[in-house]
């Protein structure tokens, strides 16, 4: 048993590690939308390019908000409760399954 709480500590670890990067890479995808930061720059192509992956579950959920000619992306933030959410679930249930 020992075995198997070490084994869901590392897991619980990487997936944390994992959903904190995630989280922050949404943020600054968020902040670059709402500062209006110039698509055609290099890193925030790159951005823009990779978060899109992460956040075409969520798009069209709900509509963007705009504010003071500053777009605040629902997309962006629906996935990252989204994503919190789900990583909360998956905990649950290895807590269920790592039990002795």
């Amino acid at each position: 048993m020992r075995l198997i709480k070490k084994i869901y500590s590392i897991i619980k670890r990487a997936i944390k590690k994992l959903l904190i990067l995630t989280e922050l890479f949404l943020f600054i995808r968020l902040a670059l939308k709402f500062l209006n930061a110039n698509p055609k720059a290099l890193v925030v192509n790159l951005v823009y390019k990779y978060s899109d992956v992460l956040i075409s579950p969520f798009n069209f959920i709900f509509p963007n908000i705009y504010y003071n000619n500053k777009v605040i992306e629902t997309a962006t933030i629906s996935a990252m409760i989204g994503y919190g959410i789900l990583v909360f679930v998956f905990f649950k249930l290895l807590y269920l399954f790592s039990r002795d």
